[in-house]
């Protein structure tokens, strides 16, 4: 979700109890119709609605949100405005910039430039070569970024109403519904089956792409679908999954890199990590489907 800097301007505004369009105009030094046109912008957000010349915000938990942490740090807003958000969004897992930059699909300039920004004010953090939004400082932000995320996790026009969204860019979305993906094909843990890893699942999860629409899906491709519904949706059952897919195809997945991959790499070798399964639930599963665990992953 992009805001434009006037957008985050008028909501400001909002919050100073400047609701007609003419005083929103005049303290924003605009036109009456430029205001006009971006109130016509954040009522397509949901977030406002034109009533007789008067700018009407919506008594959304996102508006309200943003109307708190406009009117606390008014000097955020150009931090916030075009890329700001999306970047953020990303941060709220530490990456790197390459990772922000495929993950938002900006520029890696503007990436570095919102970078150089935000750590001037420790909103965001350096963890090694990654960074990550600073929530111990920012936590009204960090919410208001979960809420956003929350919505665009159910919103995308290139799927059907009503599905969960894992992963996106302007190229492809990863997403699940439980009734159908229509145009989308079947992708991450829903094709595990097919390479001899069957599990029950109560939803199924689908990959589209506007670039490649007839792709056909590589089982690295397939790895890195699971992983995207993974991060969001942490679970023993789904990393004991990633565990035996990873196993039974190392050699095609070896270029892969990802948290959850080297800790399944540690687990396999008999550490003890917090939030993940233990190696003998691995070699249980992993028993259970004829998947050899080799000693050197031991």
């Amino acid at each position: 979700m992009h805001f434009s800097r006037t957008e985050l301007q008028i909501i400001a505004e909002l919050t100073k109890g400047n609701t007609s369009i003419g005083t929103v105009a005049k303290a924003l030094n605009k036109s009456e119709k430029h205001i006009y046109r971006i109130v016509q912008k954040l009522e397509e957000k949901d977030l406002a609605a034109l009533s007789f010349r008067e700018i009407v915000p919506r008594k959304s938990t996102l508006m309200v949100r943003l109307t708190r942490i406009l009117d606390s740090y008014p000097n955020l807003i150009p931090v916030l405005a075009d890329s700001g958000i999306p970047i953020l969004v990303s941060l709220l897992e530490a990456k790197n910039v390459d990772e922000i930059t495929e993950d938002t699909s900006a520029k890696k300039s503007t990436v570095y430039a919102f970078l150089k920004k935000a750590l001037k004010i420790s909103l965001v953090k350096k963890d090694g070569e990654r960074y990550v939004l600073n929530e111990k400082i920012w936590g009204e932000v960090a919410d208001l970024l979960r809420e956003i995320r929350d919505i665009e996790r159910l919103l995308d026009p290139r799927v059907p109403y009503n599905s969960v969204i894992y992963y996106r860019n302007r190229d492809e979305v990863i997403y699940s519904n439980k009734h159908g993906g229509e145009s989308g094909e079947k992708t991450g843990f829903s094709v595990f089956e097919k390479e001899g890893i069957r599990l029950l699942l109560p939803t199924t999860y689908y990959y589209y792409s506007d670039k490649e629409p007839e792709k056909e899906l590589t089982k690295e491709d397939i790895f890195r679908h699971a992983l995207y519904v993974a991060e969001k949706e942490a679970s023993a059952r789904h990393l004991i999954f990633l565990a035996l897919f990873y196993c039974k195809f190392e050699e095609e997945l070896k270029d892969v890199k990802h948290d959850i991959v080297e800790n399944l790499k540690l687990v396999l070798q008999g550490e003890r990590i917090r939030g993940y399964p233990a190696l003998e639930e691995i070699k249980e599963k992993a028993d259970m489907y004829g998947i050899e665990i080799r000693e050197g992953e031991e």
